[in-house]
């Protein structure tokens, strides 16, 4: 299958992967390309920029949290009917979960896709001493396929001429463009990474901005060159089946300033086995929609946000009786913060929350826990059953004290941190409360239990 497609990838993190990337992404469909945006990795915000940038939605790929067919999968599905796939990359090119081997990683999304990389590299502080740095990387690995390099904080024309002279001749790589600093193209970031593209403040005016600053300085049509040169790829064809499936329950998904942290991959598998998904903002909405059947509070900033989800008490109420109802709902991260009984804002003063699950989340001015993390099942629960396996990644500052002695977890960690003492999955009712992100596609049944247990609901 011939697919265009081109890797953003960079060796280390910080170099402007980002910038570049949803640039590029911005510049191209502006040409008319329908372009597929996605991100390596267990990454929320950056595709929200994607999205904005493209008006198509991005996806992730990730080994960890799924596996490396359904990352072949997601792709070739979500990248069929697209003129240009761009792949944001994570960290450095070779960073994964481990230090023994590239899992997880950039460089290995970029082997199972086949893909062509072009590397940001922040050369700043060098020039000539660029080419050895490529070098290094073209040779690492040899099976990866480098084919161009783009130049991020040049000072000069003379810094420009030294720096791409060396990596061409020492290094054998073409450079691409070479981008100045700038103080106009920037992506405000606060404890978790850059603010969300649904709160940013003259986001088109910005990616209009970054659109002309990316085509005066890169060569574009170099660029989808080499995204037209990459090999096919060989993949099986499969029968789409997500048609099949009629309406069985009706899932409300919070989504707002607060909450967004959403993986596409997982809305769509909810609605492929079954579901219709309507959208609610606990920040702005004074009711659930009608006739839900189940919820789904995803993660994001109710820390930011703390302050107008306490006076939205009608909210609030809609939601605990909800609960208390035992209709199916599934929280994440910032999800389990609104369920608690208080929630501490980024200046540590507590607000009142839903109070469904009794403790409250602290903000303690530190990362709590950022990792990939793998769960074994020991209570039976909305996603899966007893004996199962569950990946997903944990990142938050915030922690919940006050746990009761007797709470009920459905999760052992096994990797990762969870709610207390290394469990997670916190069970209230028909409640499953978790500050583990999980990515659907690693296990197929999850979004089918889920709905299953929606359509109990409906039908009782």
């Amino acid at each position: 299958m011939k697919i265009p497609r081109v890797v953003i990838a960079a060796p280390h993190s910080g170099a402007g992967k980002t910038t570049v990337a949803v640039g590029l992404m911005n510049a191209f469909t502006s040409r008319g390309l329908r372009v597929q945006p996605f991100k390596v990795g267990p990454d929320f915000i950056d595709p929200s920029y994607h999205t904005r940038a493209t008006g198509i939605y991005s996806k992730n790929l990730d080994t960890w949290l799924t596996s490396p067919e359904a990352v072949l999968k997601i792709f070739v599905k979500s990248s069929r009917m697209c003129d240009l796939a761009i792949i944001e990359g994570v960290m450095g090119l070779f960073d994964g979960v481990s230090g023994s081997d590239d899992a997880a990683s950039t460089a290995e999304i970029s082997r199972i896709l086949n893909a062509p990389i072009i590397l940001v590299v922040d050369v700043s502080r060098t020039a000539g001493s660029s080419a050895a740095l490529v070098h290094g990387f073209k040779t690492f690995d040899q099976t990866l396929k480098l084919k161009g390099v783009i130049l991020n904080h040049v000072k000069s024309q003379k810094h420009i001429d030294l720096t791409k002279q060396a990596i061409e001749k020492g290094a054998g790589v073409p450079v691409v463009g070479a981008l100045p600093t700038t103080a106009n193209i920037s992506m405000p970031s606060r404890h978790l990474g850059l603010i969300p593209a649904l709160e940013r403040d003259g986001l088109a005016d910005f990616l209009a901005g970054l659109r002309e600053f990316i085509e005066e300085y890169l060569d574009l049509d170099q660029i989808l060159e080499i995204a037209r040169d990459a090999d096919d790829l060989e993949t099986e064809e499969e029968e789409d089946s997500s048609q099949s499936v009629g309406v069985r329950a009706r899932v409300g998904i919070a989504y707002d300033e607060a909450f967004n942290f959403y993986y596409r991959d997982n809305i769509e598998l909810l609605e492929a086995n079954g579901a219709e998904v309507v959208s609610f903002s606990p920040i702005h909405d004074s009711s659930l929609p009608s006739n839900l059947d189940g919820m789904f509070l995803g993660g994001g900033f109710p820390e930011a946000y703390a302050k107008q989800l306490e006076e939205n008490q009608p909210m609030r109420g809609s939601i605990k009786k909800a609960v208390e109802d035992d209709m199916p709902v599934y929280a994440e991260c910032g999800g389990l913060m609104y369920l608690v009984e208080s929630t501490e804002d980024l200046e540590a003063c507590p607000h009142r929350m839903i109070g469904i699950l009794n403790g409250k989340a602290i903000m303690g001015g530190k990362l709590e826990s950022l990792n990939y993390s793998l769960a074994h099942v020991i209570r039976k629960n909305l996603l899966s059953d007893v004996g199962f396996t569950l990946r997903g990644h944990e990142f938050h500052y915030s922690k919940i004290e006050d746990v009761p002695a007797d709470a009920k977890f459905a999760y052992e960690m096994k990797v990762g941190k969870g709610i207390s003492g290394r469990y997670d999955g916190w069970l209230q009712h028909n409640l499953l409360a978790s500050y583990m992100h999980i990515h659907f596609a690693y296990d197929l049944h999850i979004a089918r239990n889920f709905v299953d247990a929606c359509e109990r609901y409906e039908q009782t």
